[in-house]
């Protein structure tokens, strides 16, 4: 049977089905758009007409993959740039003032990759590793600054 739509104020048809459904997958016709044919009491908005559910669930959202799922970024390291991950990291260890320099060299390096990369994620392990290792960075030459000065 063939399909009328009425589609921003203008009505088209007779259609086919398989035309209307290339209509509806390429999003010329809307869901709040109206169909109807021959058979039905009352036009239908398309999101409502039972023929369409079909090629409604074949457009589903794309699955995103996993670094552009939010949620996902939060439980696991995906998408993230791996000198964020590294400079995070030695951030933490540069309490113990050694790997702070480390952790300064890798924050400036994830730095650049997010820049280059935008898709990449991690600012705040990178700025964790930054903070810290810089402070861990002027501890450590305060440090040997002064046993520097013990020595001679």
């Amino acid at each position: 049977m063939d399909w009328h739509v009425m589609a921003g104020g203008q009505k088209f048809g007779p259609v086919s089905d398989e035309e209307l459904f290339a209509w509806t997958r390429a999003g010329r016709v809307k869901a709040s758009d109206l169909v109807w044919r021959a058979g039905m009491s009352d036009w239908l908005p398309a999101e409502k007409a039972p023929e369409l559910a079909a090629v409604r669930s074949s457009m589903a959202a794309p699955a995103r993959a996993m670094g552009e799922d939010p949620a996902m970024r939060v439980l696991l390291p995906v998408g993230r740039s791996a000198w964020a991950i590294a400079a995070g990291y030695l951030g933490l260890f540069s309490l113990l003032v050694v790997p702070a320099p480390f952790a300064l060299f890798c924050g400036i390096m994830a730095l650049r990759e997010m820049r280059r990369n935008p898709k990449k994620h991690g600012m705040g392990r990178t700025v964790f590793g930054l903070v810290l290792g810089g402070l861990g960075t002027i501890v450590l030459v305060v440090l040997l600054v002064s046993m520097g000065r013990n020595v001679f």
